[in-house]
């Protein structure tokens, strides 16, 4: 189901992750496989160590970044429905 705003997210627990550079590399078992992810999906990776709901997250990385107030949300929405796809996410 995909995720909307009032969604509550958090990353799975027990997966590895590590900073490499600029980027965050998370060690996925589920599909044997690892995803880099650059700045800013590496501080929402962060972000996710505890359960948030997607509208915070959203005003966080919006203060945080510039860029078009309207974009940032469509862009997270589609980014953490990626991650869930991958089975990285728990939704309450």
């Amino acid at each position: 189901m995909p995720l909307t705003f009032d969604s509550v997210v958090k990353r799975n627990a027990g997966l590895m992750s590590t900073q490499l550079g600029d980027d965050m590399i998370v060690l996925n078992p589920l599909r044997d496989n690892y995803i880099g992810l650059d700045e800013i999906g590496g501080r929402v990776w962060a972000l996710l160590a505890a359960p948030i709901k997607v509208d915070q997250l959203c005003r966080q990385v919006a203060r945080q970044y510039q860029g078009d107030r309207q974009q940032i949300p469509a862009d997270l929405i589609a980014f953490l429905n990626e991650l869930d796809g991958e089975g990285l996410l728990e939704v309450e």
